[in-house]
């Protein structure tokens, strides 16, 4: 049973992610990265918006009464994901781009999105990453 559950909840996930992925090319962003790993963290999407890099952490669940996808993002999946974005743009080597952080809200009822509400800017943005010398 907690593998149906388990199964149910990915597939959800992936299907937010997808419909972010769409969205974030409808606005323009060029998708970069899905689901990057490393020892600091992961991050869900990586886009390239005029200029700036994009983190976006994407939040997905089925709505409840007074309950939002973003409250299961914890202080400490916050500090993973600055982390996680530092270690990608040192990854780059040299990157003349700022980073930016957006959390994007993926709202299910019945099997289909009915709402997404993004939030830009939702942790400090990250400076330009200068070379090394």
């Amino acid at each position: 049973m907690f593998a149906k559950i388990r199964d149910h909840r990915r597939k959800l996930g992936i299907a937010g992610e997808n419909a972010v992925c769409k969205l974030l090319e409808c606005e323009g962003m060029k998708i970069l990265a899905r689901n990057w790993r490393c020892r600091s963290g992961e991050l869900d999407i990586v886009a390239f918006d005029k200029n700036i890099l994009v983190f976006v952490e994407v939040k997905t669940a089925v709505i409840q009464h007074n309950f939002s996808p973003a409250d299961n993002l914890s202080t400490h999946q916050k500090k993973r994901n600055y982390n996680a974005a530092k270690v990608y743009m040192r990854s780059l080597e040299y990157c003349p781009f700022p980073g930016k952080f957006d959390l994007v809200e993926v709202f299910f009822r019945r099997n289909f999105i009915v709402k997404i509400r993004k939030t830009p800017n939702y942790l400090p943005d990250l400076p330009v990453q200068l070379p090394y010398e």
